[in-house]
């Protein structure tokens, strides 16, 4: 009896240690919330005379393994890295020669998850030491704006003979963007550096035009003994598009309509049905388009409708010309075989809904206008005739067949109602339809109470002319405002839509109205700008004042 109790307890502790050693997260209890961090490098930051070949860092908590492989970079470059976790901790040994009197920093990219409750780290972290008695104390710092910034890296280049070309040369200084946006290179040299940010999709630590977002800074940067570290250097990203726009699908959804999706957003203000034309190669015989109109946005969709039977023996192509992009990439022909659908278009064409800027239906009584946008497309000059509208002068002006807007070009007052009809009877889409009722409309101005306003100084910084003021809203971002500062350095907002929004300036040195961000290659420096810290909230009849804005020098 007693060796079976022996047995049983010999079993029981076998039991609990299998237990102990199979670590997971603790059942019930509140939730994680807390983000893994760094307590301890080695060696540790401003080392000198460094001749080990290993790293160790000390985390607050168990870490995702994975997730260090892509956050960790050390620049100049190691390479045949070998990780060996113990705990919280990982030893990261390495059997690569360090070049001598050099500065090395190791950049630890916040993407780097815990174990619980895949928490993500709250900033990067960065540290250097140096194989000789000298280290590289030179830092620049600075924050990037953009919505997404995880795999977003700054690359620094410095001046030898010349500057190296991102687009094929790897950067010696990298380090990686904190969620936050933050950023910090250590252990630079001395000399005049290019940098720039890029969202490095397939992390080759090189920029690809077209696939990563990039940022340039405003200026050369200069690190010298007297002045070795820099702050508030900024980003803003942009993308690169070289790619000519091209058909990815075409569908006839009945015997009067095509439906083309593209791979990209077209440049609507130099888009046309002209551009399109149906070719029946079976007969040789061109059909041409009679209306296009958006469609489903996300699908870059675009529809064509046309009068014209096309015959389902034949082999029919939808042939496009001279089609170009928001980034003014041309695609000059292109062609597309579809497959012929003989269904029948019986649906008359109707008003979806009537939009403007402002809840319920309102419109603005000093800028009055509305859009209406339609089911199917029409002709602009059956609108025009069937829009009554007695009391006022007005006109009508087309977005895109199927959506116009609608000026009232008298002055309004406040609450007042404005009556209109539509003789659905007039409008007829292509395919023949439309329905014999006069549809009444009503909307009504504003009251005059709905908007808010904004205004401050610039700190005067003789060299900037051309300051330009940008207020952007950050639950739609279709609503932002831009304003010229005036000559005594203030700017004002009068009539801004209710909401929380972002504030920034710029110096628009080509005085087109727009930020320019630069380029990587050819090299082109962006336009220097700075962001307001904190998110303004602006309530309907409650201005703003004192938002002072103000360039670093």
């Amino acid at each position: 009896m007693k060796q079976i109790s022996k047995y049983l307890l010999i079993l029981t502790i076998g039991v609990a240690l299998i237990k102990c050693a199979n670590q997971q997260t603790p059942p019930g209890g509140p939730k994680d919330t807390i983000p893994p961090k760094i307590i301890n490098v080695f060696p540790a930051n401003g080392t000198l005379n460094f001749t080990e070949d290993y790293l160790e860092i000390d985390f607050s908590e168990y870490v995702e393994k994975l997730s260090l492989l892509d956050a960790l970079f050390i620049s100049p470059e190691i390479k045949n890295l070998d990780y060996s976790w113990t705990g919280t901790s990982v030893k990261i040994t390495f059997d690569d020669t360090l070049l001598v009197n050099t500065t090395y920093t190791v950049s630890i990219g916040s993407n780097i998850k815990d174990l619980n409750n895949q928490n993500q780290m709250e900033e990067a972290v960065n540290f250097s030491f140096s194989t000789g008695n000298k280290i590289d104390v030179g830092k620049i710092s600075g924050k990037i704006f953009d919505d997404k910034l995880t795999g977003t890296m700054v690359f620094a280049y410095m001046k030898a003979d010349s500057f190296a070309n991102p687009i094929s040369e790897k950067s010696h200084n990298i380090t990686q963007v904190g969620e936050n946006g933050e950023f910090q290179l250590l252990g630079l040299k001395n000399g005049d550096y290019r940098l720039f940010a890029v969202k490095d999709e397939n992390g080759n630590r090189l920029y690809n035009i077209g696939d990563d977002a990039y940022g340039v800074t405003s200026k050369i940067i200069k690190i010298s003994d007297s002045l070795n570290s820099i702050d508030g250097i900024n980003f803003k990203l942009s993308r690169e598009d070289t790619l000519a726009p091209f058909i990815s699908n075409v569908t006839m959804t009945d015997k009067n309509h095509l439906s083309v999706e593209y791979s990209e957003y077209l440049d609507s203000l130099q888009l046309s049905n002209s551009n399109f034309y149906v070719y029946d190669s079976t007969n040789n015989y061109r059909k041409n388009i009679k209306y296009l109109y958006q469609g489903n946005k996300s699908k870059h969709e675009y529809f064509l409708a046309f009068e014209d039977t096309l015959y389902s023996n034949a082999r029919n192509y939808l042939v496009v010309e001279n089609i170009y992009d928001k980034y003014l990439n041309i695609m000059k022909y292109e062609t597309y075989e579809f497959v012929i659908n003989e269904k029948p278009d019986t649906v008359a064409p109707k008003i979806k809904n009537i939009s403007t800027p402002f809840e319920k239906d309102k419109i603005d009584y000093l800028n009055p206008s509305f859009t209406l946008n339609y089911s199917d497309a029409i002709s602009l000059s059956q609108l025009e005739k069937a829009f009554l509208l007695d009391k006022y002068k007005w006109e009508i002006k087309k977005y895109n067949d199927a959506s116009f807007l609608v000026n009232i070009l008298n002055n309004l007052e406040t609450n007042e109602k404005i009556e209109f009809k539509i003789n659905q009877k007039i409008i007829i889409d292509a395919a023949g339809n439309s329905y014999d009722s006069l549809e009444n409309y009503t909307l009504e101005t504003l009251s005059g109470r709905e908007f808010s306003g904004m205004s401050g100084k610039i700190d005067p910084i003789d060299s900037l002319l051309n300051i330009i003021v940008a207020i952007e809203n950050t639950e739609n971002k279709e609503i932002k405002y831009f304003t010229k500062a005036k000559v005594d350095k203030t700017y004002s907002f009068e009539r801004i839509l209710p909401g929380k929004y972002t504030v920034w300036m710029f110096d628009d040195l080509n005085e087109d109205g727009k930020y320019n961000y630069g380029k990587i290659n050819p090299f082109v420096l962006s336009e220097d700008f700075i962001v307001y810290p904190d998110t303004l909230n602006l309530r309907a009849r409650w201005p703003v004042g004192d938002v002072n804005l103000k360039f670093q020098k």
